[in-house]
This record gives C-alpha cells, sequence and structure tokens, in this order.
C-alpha cells in the first residue's frame, strides 16, 4: 500500500471514526473479528461479545449483519444477492431473505423534505396527500396524493439524512475494500474494490430521483408507439433530487396471477408481448429495467402491461447490445465457442485474457455446464442462469464482463421464474434468438451500414491526425532513452530470431515501396519506351511480391 493511499484512509477514518467505531463493533458482534484483525481494524470494535450463537453459519450472520448496519448495507447485500457470478451459492440464498421492511417515517419529518425540495407548501403543490405511506424502504417511502389538476398521482420521497449516511458509508465500504485487497490477497480474485466501486455508482443513482425521472422520460419515449408497454408519465415541476412525482398506475400485480386470470387476461399473450418488450429494450434501446419482479409490473384492465420503479435501469452500449443478440443466436445454435468470443472481446484486456489456452480452458468449462442441456428443449433450459454460471466461469479466467451486461443475465433470470409461472411452455430462448435475428437484418440496412462506416472513418480520421504527434512522441523518447518496452518472451531465442526477421522484412518492405513509388513517379513524369516501362513495373511488382511471401513465411 503505498504512502498515500494510508494517508488518504487515515483520513477517513478520522473523519468517520463514530460510524466506522459502530461498524466494527456490529461486525464483532455477529462473529466478523477474525477479518476486523487481520485489516487492522480490530481496534475500533468497543465490544467483541457475539450477538448470535457461534454456531450460526456464516450466510445467516451476514444477512443479519447487512439488517443491523441499516439502508446502506441492506442495499449492499440486495445487490451482492444478484450477483452469482462474484458470491457463492449458499451466501446468495440467504441475502435474497434481506428484509427491507422498516418502520416509516412521520408525515412530521417527511413534510419538510417534499417543501424544501420543491421550494413550495405541500398544499401549494398537491389538492391532497395522504399521510400514511403506501411503502416504505430503507431509503425512501411512497405516498398517494392528487395532483392540483386532479390527476391521482404517488410521491417518493427520500428518507431524512439518508443522503448523508450513504455518503458516510460508502467512505468506509471502499476504505475496508481497500484494506481487503490490501491484506487478504486470497480474496483480490473477487475484486472487492471494483464491487464496491459498482455498488457505489448503483446506490448513487437509485438515490438521485433526477436521475429517475429521466429513466422514466426515456423509457416512455422508447415506447411511445407500443400499445402494449404503458410508462406511467412522471411530472416534471413536481420531481427533484429527493421526490419524484409520478402517474398512478391501477392494474393488477404480475405476482398475482390468480386475480390476473379471473380478469379474463390471456397471460401466455401477456408473456409473449411483455418478452418482445424486454428484447427490444436490451437490444435495440439500451436501456432497459433491470428488476423487472412480479411486484414492479402491473397488468391493467384492458389487457396492457405497465412498469413502475426505473430507480434500477441499466445501459447497453452499441457492443453490448451486438453481444445480447450474437449470445441468443449462439444459446440457439448451440455454439459455445461463439458465445465465450462474445464473453472474451467485452472484456477489457488483461494479461491472461486474450490467449488461446485462456480460450480453450474457458470454452471447455462453459461447454461442460451446457452439455447436460443439449438435446433438450430449448424451452426447458435456464438460459438466465446459466448465462450468469458462465460468468462466474469467465471470471476464474479473469474475464470480467461489463455488469449492465451482467444486469441483462439477471433479469432474464427473473423473467424466466415468472414465464414458467404464466406459460410453462414459452420458449424464452427460440424467442430471444427470433428477435435478435429481426435485429439483425437491420445491421445490414443502407443507413445502419453508412452509419458504420461513418464512425469508422472518424476513427480513421482521428488515428492519422494524431499519428505523426504519437510518433514524434516515441522518436523523442528513443532519443531521450526513455522509452520502454514492457515484453515477456518465454524463449529469448525466439526474441532474437523475431528480431533479425523483423528488420529484415522492414528493410525489404521499405525497398518494395520506394520501387513502387518511384516506378509510378517515372511512369508520370518521363516519357520512356512502353518496354521499358513494362519491365520496370514488372521488376516492381515482382520484388513486392516476393517480400510479401518472405513476411508471410517468416510468421
Amino acid at each position: 500500500m503505498n504512502v498515500l493511499t494510508r494517508v488518504q484512509q487515515v483520513r477517513l477514518a478520522v473523519k468517520n471514526v463514530g460510524r466506522m467505531r459502530e461498524i466494527a463493533t456490529t461486525m464483532g458482534q455477529f462473529g466478523f473479528n477474525t477479518l476486523l484483525d487481520r485489516i487492522g481494524l480490530g481496534r475500533f470494535a468497543s465490544s467483541k461479545n457475539l450477538s448470535v450463537s457461534v454456531d450460526t453459519p456464516l450466510p445467516i450472520r451476514l444477512r443479519l449483519l447487512c439488517e443491523k448496519l441499516g439502508p446502506t448495507f441492506i442495499k449492499l447485500g440486495q445487490v451482492l444477492s444478484s450477483r452469482p457470478d462474484l458470491i457463492p451459492a449458499e451466501i446468495l440464498e440467504e441475502l435474497v431473505h434481506l428484509q427491507d421492511d422498516v418502520e416509516p417515517v412521520s408525515i412530521l419529518e417527511i413534510q419538510p423534505v417534499i417543501e424544501r425540495s420543491l421550494g413550495r407548501k405541500l398544499n401549494e403543490c398537491f389538492a391532497s396527500f395522504d399521510t400514511e405511506p403506501m411503502a416504505t424502504a430503507s431509503i425512501a417511502q411512497v405516498h398517494a396524493a392528487r395532483s392540483l389538476e386532479g390527476d391521482d398521482v404517488v410521491v417518493k420521497v427520500i428518507k431524512p439524512n439518508v443522503h448523508k449516511l450513504i455518503t458516510q458509508d460508502l467512505e468506509i465500504l471502499e476504505m475496508i475494500a481497500n484494506l481487503i485487497e490490501t491484506y487478504i490477497p486470497e480474496v483480490k480474485v473477487f475484486r472487492p474494490r471494483a464491487i464496491v466501486t459498482e455498488f457505489k455508482r448503483s446506490l448513487l443513482a437509485e438515490t438521485d430521483f433526477e436521475r429517475e425521472f429521466f429513466n422514466i422520460k426515456n423509457y416512455r419515449e422508447n415506447f411511445a408507439d407500443s400499445d402494449f408497454l404503458y410508462i406511467p408519465k412522471p411530472y416534471a415541476d413536481l420531481s427533484t433530487k429527493e421526490v419524484l412525482t409520478m402517474e398512478r398506475i391501477r392494474g393488477i400485480k404480475l405476482s398475482n396471477l390468480a386475480e390476473i386470470r379471473a380478469m379474463g387476461t390471456d397471460t401466455r399473450e401477456v408473456l409473449a408481448r411483455g418478452m418482445d418488450a424486454f428484447y427490444k429494450s436490451i437490444m435495440i434501446d439500451g436501456l432497459f429495467h433491470s428488476d423487472p419482479h412480479g411486484g414492479n409490473i402491473f397488468v391493467l384492465p384492458d389487457g396492457r402491461m405497465a412498469l413502475v420503479d426505473f430507480g434500477s435501469v441499466g445501459y447497453l452500449s452499441d457492443s453490448s447490445k451486438r453481444a445480447v443478440v450474437s449470445m441468443f443466436l449462439a444459446l440457439l445454435a448451440q455454439d459455445y465457442e461463439w458465445l465465450v468470443q462474445e464473453y472474451v472481446q467485452l472484456s477489457p484486456a488483461s494479461q491472461g485474457t486474450r490467449t488461446s489456452r485462456t480460450m480453450d480452458a474457458l470454452s471447455e468449462e462453459i461447454y461442460n455446464l451446457f452439455s447436460p442441456y443439449h438435446g433438450r428443449p430449448l424451452r426447458s433450459i435456464p438460459s438466465g442462469k446459466l448465462l450468469m454460471d458462465a460468468s462466474s466461469l469467465a471470471l476464474k479466467h479473469q474475464v470480467v464482463l461489463p455488469a449492465d451486461l451482467v444486469m441483462v443475465f439477471k433479469s432474464i433470470m427473473t423473467l424466466e421464474g415468472l414465464a414458467r409461472e404464466m406459460d410453462p411452455d414459452f420458449d424464452l430462448v427460440s424467442a430471444g434468438a427470433g428477435y435478435a435475428k429481426n435485429v439483425l437484418k437491420t445491421l445490414y440496412k443502407p443507413e445502419y451500414l453508412l452509419k458504420e462506416i461513418a464512425f469508422t472513418g472518424r476513427d480513421t480520421l482521428n488515428f492519422v491526425r494524431h499519428f505523426p504527434r504519437q510518433a514524434a512522441e516515441i522518436t523523442r523518447q528513443i532519443e531521450c532513452g526513455d522509452l520502454k518496452l514492457n515484453i515477456d518472451f518465454n524463449n529469448a531465442k525466439v526474441l532474437a530470431d523475431a528480431q533479425v526477421k523483423g528488420f529484415s522484412i522492414l528493410g525489404q518492405s521499405v525497398v518494395a515501396a520506394a520501387v513502387l513509388i518511384v516506378a509510378a513517379n517515372v511512369s508520370s513524369d518521363i516519357a520512356l519506351p512502353h518496354w521499358a516501362l513494362i519491365s520496370m513495373w514488372t521488376i516492381a511488382i515482382v520484388f513486392t511480391t516476393w517480400t510479401g511471401w518472405r513476411s508471410f513465411r517468416a510468421k
């Protein structure tokens, strides 16, 4: 650990010493004293008396610890419970049971938050406002209300002092993650710092209602032409970073399938059209709902579907969207080498991740993972779980997928559970692959190809523009003796032979290029006899071809 990092951690520990002591003491009470001592935080624990039996399994103690430490740690546990690619199965199964049900905050505390945030008295914002919340969680609570125009709305409000607590807890979590990676090297493969960084981004986004407002707005725009999926209207003048007001949805939650069927709704059609909407969001829009459980999906009286709660959404880049398309086609074709290629291409390049040995080992493990499903009907293949398990295998080989793509796999897992209840015969893989084929057709439309050519041209132009400066900098470093190349060769003789061949080929290539240039210039500038021009061009072409053949043989 360098001096700057150590100083920064000491500063954070001093700044947050009260909360740090509370966290350390609670960790000790739930049996994590060994961990505290290994990372040097044992001295912060004011008491090491256990609050649970020494025989209590680790997963249960971890869940109880998160619940005891409050909103930030409950959210951390919930995030980890959706990452089977990172967390052992027995811990994941326990974290799923994390309880986020807490006592609601009084209207006497909530009202000042609303009025301060909106800059008006409560009765100047709403014609009526229910003082008892419809739902409450550790970070926010939701109230029913009516706008001054008479619209039924729901109002989500951040609880008082939550932002301050979250900021403090995140600083402490970052410090703990740094200490764990420093003093417990065996867990470094699980990337504690990267997990905390990802969690921080997710939590800050989820507690920023201004961001959620724009998520809803963008989702509404993406499905403005849909006659099936309905997205509730957000109210800009009644929404801020701490308050979110949106249209109230009147329907039945998808978790209540008996009520939906009693209403006369065809759940098979709802499922098929709902999955089409999901595939559109991940393969075309790149903005998708990452928590599509039955409580966040409503079926309306007219048979349409509505989504709520856009605090947790994912964003996919163009490359990730194309990867999702390819992954569904690979699953349909049961081509697992193709699947591995997509995983590796999306992973940041690091030592050992792009070698043929890594690719072969990962391909074999993923083949073994999927092989028990060979020959089975596609509808019986748990594609979401298998993609998540494959992500865990990839992580073993330092192949790390973008977090939002893992969120897609988690969403597919959630939807597979719903699909099996709604229509046991629904084939999620075939439906996804069918949508992927349609998307693939659009990739070859002239307007899309022109767009790709324009982007490629832009990249080429940037390369040409910056290359002279970069080449000059490399030359300067060579002249000053500052240029260093870090190349690892197992055999020094291979390096020496490569250098000799390389310089030989470089010299021949320069000569070949010079011959071609001279031939071209002479042809255009000097009036030579026809036979002389033919001879000159023949020599130039033969020499260039021979040089190319030598280069090929050298490989």
